[in-house]
């Protein structure tokens, strides 16, 4: 029924040998874009970022296995992994048709796993089922909200109530999500870089010890910060990677499909409204009066950072 891709799956002497109890399906969002590129991250990092799932599914509804059925995956805390013969992550995609197609597979394929080993197709309720990362932070361990508030929800309509309905029967037809993404809002690519990751940062300037991110990757940013300095993209809760890392480096990309205006250095619109998705170089970043952090992309002419890629702004 399932057409599973196992070329980034873990060899026998990789990732957990202990094997689980058969309490919970556990369901994940990965937070950025691209089932392959996850699977093949997982693959080659499970050991230094001690973190893995058994399934990571998107790129079409496309699953790649990387952990083995029925031994511990590292994705939820001590007591969810010791009791989750399976968890699943869902890759991002900004692409309307490749969500409908990740979203049925996703669900249709959790239900199955479920079926497997005997746990009940109910999406958090109590006792044994189908649990969101959520339901595991709120009623075992950490602080995570994937995959319905952090992703289903904001990006494509799906809300908690949707998901519920749809584990419990399947999915049959492909459902239409209920919001359609505008690629060239939010989506920020890491440079390919001579290195094996990147630091990431916290609101308050300090480095997230445990979360890297893979060069050449793509993310969906929630909005623009000035931490240390400089602009970050927010690509999870908490999570920020700065411009300097990313493919916009040295220029803004206005991320309206309607035209913007830039101001003076007094905070007065100043020149034509500027076209929604050109490009420019900026020079430095200036928290303008009134205004707020702008990026100075000529003598006297400063862009808000709300109207850059990346930061939601939807025109």
């Amino acid at each position: 029924m399932f057409n599973i891709n196992r070329n980034y799956e873990l060899a026998e002497n990789e990732g957990s040998s202990l094997q689980t109890g058969n309490k919970y399906i556990v369901l994940h969002e990965t937070t950025n874009i691209g089932a392959k590129a996850n699977a093949s991250y997982f693959k080659n990092n499970w050991a230094t970022t001690q973190t893995y799932v058994q399934y990571v599914i998107g790129d079409g509804g496309k699953i790649y296995q990387v952990g083995a059925d029925g031994y511990q995956a590292w994705g939820a805390g001590s007591y969810a992994n010791a009791n989750s013969p399976v968890q699943i992550e869902l890759a991002r995609t900004t692409d309307k048709a490749t969500f409908k197609k990740d979203y049925a597979t996703f669900v249709n394929f959790a239900r199955s796993k479920a079926k497997q080993y005997g746990i009940p197709c109910t999406l958090d309720g109590s006792g044994n089922g189908i649990k969101t990362h959520k339901w595991i932070s709120e009623n075992i361990w950490g602080s995570h909200t994937d995959p319905v508030e952090s992703y289903l929800e904001p990006f494509w309509g799906i809300t908690h109530e949707q998901l519920t309905h749809d584990i419990a029967v399947g999915i049959e037809d492909v459902v239409e999500p209920k919001k359609t993404f505008t690629n060239i809002n939010n989506v920020v690519t890491t440079l390919k870089g001579n290195v094996k990751a990147y630091a990431t940062y916290k609101l308050d300037g300090s480095a997230n010890s445990t979360t890297d991110i893979a060069p050449g990757t793509g993310w969906i940013s929630a909005g623009i910060e000035m931490i240390n300095g400089e602009p970050q993209y927010c690509i999870g809760g908490n999570i920020y990677i700065p411009q300097s890392i990313t493919t916009f480096k040295d220029k803004v990309l206005i991320n309206s499909d309607i035209p913007v205006h830039a101001v003076n250095l007094k905070g007065e619109v100043v020149g034509a409204n500027l076209d929604g998705g050109s490009a420019w170089k900026y020079a430095a970043v200036v928290n303008v009066p009134k205004v707020g952090y702008c990026y100075k992309i000529a003598t006297d002419m400063y862009l808000p950072l709300k109207y850059a890629q990346g930061s939601g702004y939807k025109g």
